[in-house]
């Protein structure tokens, strides 16, 4: 699944049947082209010309040409292939992406952690670095501190700034994706927060901000538990719960980017103030708040306010409690989890997804997945229909960050030549 190329795929498809492009539309063409071989290279690990050609629906002239721009800008680089040869028999020069030809930035933010990772284009992680980014009171605060690391980290790996292409922010929230601003998140508290441009200026490169259950969700289809799947539905159970839908192929955003605050869902019986105001919602029973409350870490809120660090604290010790087979740890995680497995049958009568993928730190725990399992409605035998997240919420970022800045058709070559 290529996360990017949906809509501009379909206007270079009707390009390739019509005669005499203008000048603007097939420079459109030729970099989209180039960012799908770099792709095709990307997930093949080594492929000869003929491989990208048979891939893509390429020319071979088409090949010559976008693999020497690739060569030039040292993102790949040719080895001899021990397989294929060619008509004379000698063996035939693969391709493979360089380890240094680029990097990108990943940011994952949620109550329970954040982290930066840099990852070059080969997705292989160069540096990884916990930060504490809510204790950063205002909020610009916080952004100086993610920009004076994000310095700090590419500085100490040695990575020259050029061949850094952009930046991928995943935040727990509801995003507005194509402004780059977090429209509200109570369980980190940043509302109405212009993220992407600050973080433009300060790192002087390209931002993108997205909603990190999307995120995550987006991951998993390219890379992770649910490849191959079109009809998915991720709940990232931390603090709170969001979920993130993909149908087709394609991430449900709703009128008001929040499709997927499952965790505001109405629930009978429960009648807890939530974050948001009102009373009873999923959040209050199914989430790693709802665990705490169970053990009594928290009491019961008596206004709606958000979560904080203290809170993701307390949930860091009562997932270790679990782990250390805490009896009344595991009830806790277990009845939260079953709580959330009643909504997804909800949910799953009403999307019918091929899968269900459950993220975030509650997913670590097998009393809360044993709890889901337990109430889940799955049919038949179909084991593999709740699954388990592969991907850290950095990690998610960096895959985003992959394909927003590098395997796509805002490629930035000129970038990397004139470093």
């Amino acid at each position: 699944m290529r996360i990017d190329f949906g809509n501009f795929r379909a206007r270079a498809s009707g390009v390739r049947g019509t005669a005499g492009p203008n000048r603007a539309v097939a420079e459109d063409l030729r970099r989209f082209n180039r960012g799908l071989a770099l792709e095709r290279i990307f997930f093949r690990g080594i492929a000869s010309r003929n491989d990208i050609a048979r891939d893509t629906g390429l020319t071979g002239a088409a090949i010559s040409r976008i693999t020497r721009e690739l060569l030039d800008a040292g993102l790949i680089r040719e080895r001899q292939s021990a397989g294929e040869r060619n008509g004379r028999g000698r063996p035939v020069t693969a391709l493979e992406l360089a380890p240094n030809g680029a990097f990108v930035i990943g940011v994952g933010i949620g109550a329970y952690e954040q982290w930066i990772q840099i990852a070059n284009h080969r997705g292989e992680c160069v540096s990884r670095r916990a930060v504490q980014l809510l204790k950063r009171k205002p909020l610009a605060r916080a952004l100086q501190t993610l920009i004076r690391e994000a310095h700090a980290m590419v500085s100490e790996a040695g990575i020259p700034w050029h061949r850094v292409l952009g930046v991928t922010v995943a935040v727990a929230g509801v995003v507005d994706h194509e402004r780059g601003n977090v429209l509200y998140s109570p369980n980190i508290g940043w509302d109405e927060a212009v993220v992407a441009e600050p973080l433009q200026r300060g790192l002087k490169l390209p931002v993108r901000v997205e909603a990190l259950h999307h995120a995550l969700n987006l991951a998993e289809a390219r890379f992770g538990a649910t490849r191959g799947a079109k009809d998915v539905v991720l709940v990232n159970a931390a603090l709170g719960i969001g979920a993130s839908v993909m149908e087709a192929g394609r991430i449900v955003r709703g009128n008001r980017a929040a499709a997927g605050q499952i965790g505001h869902m109405r629930v009978a019986g429960a009648s807890e103030l939530c974050t948001c105001g009102r009373r009873g919602c999923l959040d209050t029973v199914a989430s790693g708040y709802a665990v705490l409350r169970r053990l009594g870490k928290v009491g019961s809120r008596r206004i709606p306010r958000e979560h904080n660090v203290d809170d993701a604290r307390r949930l860091v010790d009562a997932i270790e409690r679990e782990k250390c087979g805490d009896a009344k740890a595991q009830a806790a995680f277990r009845a939260s989890g079953g709580q959330l497995a009643d909504a997804l049958n909800a949910i799953r009568a009403v999307l019918d997804p091929e899968k269900i993928v459950l993220a975030g730190p509650l997913a670590q725990t097998g009393s809360y997945v044993e709890g889901i399992r337990s109430r889940l409605d799955v049919q038949g035998s179909n084991s593999s229909f709740l699954c388990l997240a592969t991907q850290s919420s950095d990690t998610a970022a960096v895959q985003l960050a992959l394909s927003q800045f590098v395997f796509c058709s805002s490629l930035d070559l000129a970038r990397l030549l004139d470093g």
